[in-house]
């Protein structure tokens, strides 16, 4: 299944000139954002994604499985983060 995130472009443009060491996704979905995040970013150390639909994680964590170290996910709503 192809996930097309929205507003990719203007999303990665926010974070182009910075130097990222850690990022956290509160709505990582099927990993659109984070895939095109990782790549743009070599210098990423860790990516965390939460989200609180079992099967959105599944689809993430193949779509992120040549980033394997560099991704932990949560699955939780972003709102209970401190109890995950």
């Amino acid at each position: 299944m192809k996930h097309i995130p929205v507003m990719l472009k203007e999303s990665l443009e926010i974070f182009e000139r910075q130097q990222l060491k850690t990022f956290f996704d509160g709505t990582l979905g099927a990993a659109g954002f984070a895939k095109a995040l990782l790549e743009a970013h070599p210098e990423l150390e860790m990516y965390y994604g939460c989200d609180q639909d079992e099967n959105a994680l599944a689809l993430a964590q193949e779509n992120l499985k040549d980033f394997e170290g560099k991704v932990t996910f949560v699955h939780s709503n972003f709102s209970r983060l401190e109890e995950a």
